[in-house]
């Protein structure tokens, strides 16, 4: 069984208006979508048409996403808000028992351009992210997650900017062993396209991860999301080429260094041809 709906409200039309309280509306948008996708056994007796519920037992699968957000300036850069609310579920039934992941959390993002060529960007996360395994609880965990990311961009004409970001992060697992992570990554990137033909986009982070627990648990794989204790650095450059109408050449290449092992590199060469 699968139900979606998106809901939007969009009182562009009253920008004109000479009503202040219409031209106050049209500065304004939002958007709620909601989906539930719900897997349940056939016993070849009844048809469950229902999918906000399953008998006992017959659950399969599940995966069900709520998100609300709410703009004000949409896609004006002058002192643009957004704030979003999200809830998601996914559930399966695996071969080696089930396993689900919850997560809800909120989200605040502010952009503001100054002089046509510095851009300011902030973003603020609130979020709360848990996993369920069936037969592995050392997989159990249940983060409250604070994340804070200012960035500043220099747009030096419509094809090339550079952004320099700081991003603090700090993640609690309130179960079990009770790991905690702060995380600060400082960063800078810089992106050049050629007419829509060719695009590179290049970036370099410095992460420092303070973490208190075992760091060689899936929680903390997880948590520092592959990253070590201790100073990290991550590095990739993405190259685009449009050669033909038809086919289009992707150049990837990621490294990472941590404190404790070798250098890592990873690139990959993608030919993609439409028909």
């Amino acid at each position: 069984n699968r139900l979606s709906q998106s809901l939007t409200f969009d009182p562009i039309q009253w920008a004109s208006s000479k009503k202040k309280n219409q031209k106050f509306w049209s500065h304004f948008y939002n958007l709620t979508s909601y989906l539930i996708y719900r897997k349940d056994k056939n016993d070849f007796q009844t048809i469950n048409l229902n999918p906000f519920k399953s008998e006992d037992g017959q659950q399969l699968g599940l995966q069900s996403n709520f998100r609300n957000q709410l703009f004000y300036n949409r896609g004006k850069q002058f002192y643009t808000m957004a704030y979003s609310y999200f809830d998601s579920e996914l559930k399966n039934v695996l071969s080696f028992g089930s396993i689900s992941q919850k997560g809800s959390g909120h989200q605040f993002n502010f952009t503001h351009k100054v002089q046509s060529q510095w851009l300011l960007n902030f973003q603020a996360n609130l979020e709360t992210n848990r996993a369920i395994s069936e037969n592995f609880s050392s997989k159990n965990y249940h983060l409250e997650q604070l994340l804070i990311n200012p960035k500043l961009s220099y747009l030096l004409d419509d094809n090339k900017r550079f952004d320099l970001f700081y991003q603090f992060e700090k993640k609690d697992n309130i179960i079990q062993n009770r790991e905690v992570l702060e995380q600060h990554k400082l960063g800078i990137s810089a992106v050049l396209n050629q007419n829509q033909k060719a695009a590179i986009t290049a970036e370099f982070n410095y992460f420092s991860n303070n973490f208190k627990g075992n760091a060689n648990s899936p929680v903390a794989y997880q948590m520092m999301q592959g990253l070590q204790d201790g100073t990290n650095f991550t590095w990739s450059l993405i190259a685009q080429k449009k050669l033909t109408k038809f086919l289009d050449l992707n150049l990837n290449y990621f490294g990472r260094k941590t404190e404790t092992s070798k250098t890592i590199h990873t690139g990959t060469v993608q030919l993609k041809a439409y028909f």
